[in-house]
């Protein structure tokens, strides 16, 4: 059997978190079983469901607090653990240092994978680009536009994220057990899953949910997620007068049944990788209203449909251009929430290349290498 390392942020239920995870309860675990260094320890995590099936967790010091440290518990982690394989999943350059400190610790496959098309410091991203190529020896991104994005080159793997899609296979009963549930009992139920971050416009949602409560003012927002942003996006909402009708459900690990209560899934991000998210909305068959940052490859079904964004914050309500678009997509969200027949679309997912068993077994084909 054969011990994979995953160097990340945090476990808990995001993009790149559930992108693991999907892996890891679909693997071979009699061949591969997968290890984690960790930087940031937070209350929903996998944790738990990690150490149940047989995989270790290592919190090492975060570099903001300690950098040297950080690169020594990770050396010392590789070392002791003997790796051969260790993964770093990043969106910029800058975690050379990590596989760096992998190779000092006798890791032979250092393996990076893109999971986005930008970072908010590009200056640090390129400046440690050609040091992250030349440290490492196989490069994975989940799309062109992310592999181009991380390493400059076309000299990378495309990993599709795998999901099980079944699992999102649309219900009505299920549909009307969450909307009880979770007290969703608007007519339009629009929704949202992401982190607090910039990078996923969530000041713009709220401006648009503001519009769209003049055409339906009983109509609902759903935020599923946390971080660092939640606080100032609670005040915004509260600003704008929408707060009462914005549910924040925090980090969860039913994802795939608060999507079933949604009429319409709103992804006006800056910029993205491979969006997880999105796929999984696809496969619940829930229709998409999305940025034109989103890269047309996760574009596996009818239901996805782009719209321009505003490329810079968007600090002046009064402007009125940038209400114009709010005004636009609330029109465009309400029409097709309105229009749009609910279908199962999970199988066509899984045939368009998004399969979490065929996902698995690359890894374990990977591991024999």
């Amino acid at each position: 059997m054969v011990r994979m390392l995953h160097i990340v942020g945090s476990m808990s239920p995001s993009g790149i978190g559930n992108f693991i995870m999907n892996i890891y309860r679909n693997i071979d675990r009699n061949k591969v079983q997968f290890d984690f260094i960790v930087h940031e320890h937070r209350d929903v995590s996998f944790d738990d469901e990690i150490l149940e099936m047989g995989g270790r967790l290592f919190y090492v010091t975060r570099k903001s607090v300690n950098p040297v440290k950080n690169f020594l518990e990770i050396k010392k982690v590789v070392k002791t653990g003997a790796y051969k394989f260790v993964f770093r999943h990043t969106d910029t350059a800058t975690v050379a240092m990590d596989l760096l400190a992998a190779k000092w610790g006798g890791a032979s496959r250092r393996i990076p994978h893109s999971h986005s098309t930008s970072t908010p410091n590009r200056k640090m991203h390129l400046l440690f680009q050609p040091f992250l190529n030349a440290i490492s020896t196989d490069y994975f991104a989940c799309s062109k536009q992310a592999g181009k994005w991380l390493f400059g080159h076309e000299n990378y793997e495309v990993i599709l994220n795998g999901i099980d899609a079944g699992a999102f296979a649309f219900s009505e009963t299920i549909r009307e057990q969450v909307k009880k549930e979770e007290g969703l009992m608007g007519s339009l139920i629009f929704g949202h899953v992401g982190n607090f971050m910039p990078v996923k416009n969530h000041e713009f949602m709220l401006k648009v949910l503001s519009c769209i409560l003049k055409q339906c003012e009983d109509a609902q927002m759903v935020f599923v997620g946390d971080g660092a942003l939640r606080r100032d996006i609670e005040n915004k909402a509260a600003e704008l007068n929408v707060r009462d009708s914005v549910v924040m459900c925090g980090v969860r690990n039913d994802t795939a049944r608060l999507l079933q209560a949604m009429d319409l899934f709103l992804f006006p991000s800056f910029y993205e990788g491979m969006p997880i998210a999105l796929v999984e909305a696809q496969a619940a068959g829930l229709v998409c209203l999305v940025s034109e940052a989103v890269t047309d490859d996760v574009i596996v079904t009818g239901l996805v449909n782009k719209m321009q964004i505003p490329q810079k914050d968007m600090e002046e309500w009064s402007d009125s251009s940038r209400k114009a678009m709010a005004e636009k997509w609330a029109a465009k969200a309400v029409k097709l929430a309105r229009e749009t027949v609910r279908t199962d679309m999970s199988q066509k997912v899984c045939e368009s290349g998004f399969s979490v068993k065929k996902l698995a077994q690359y890894y374990e084909r990977l591991a024999e290498q």
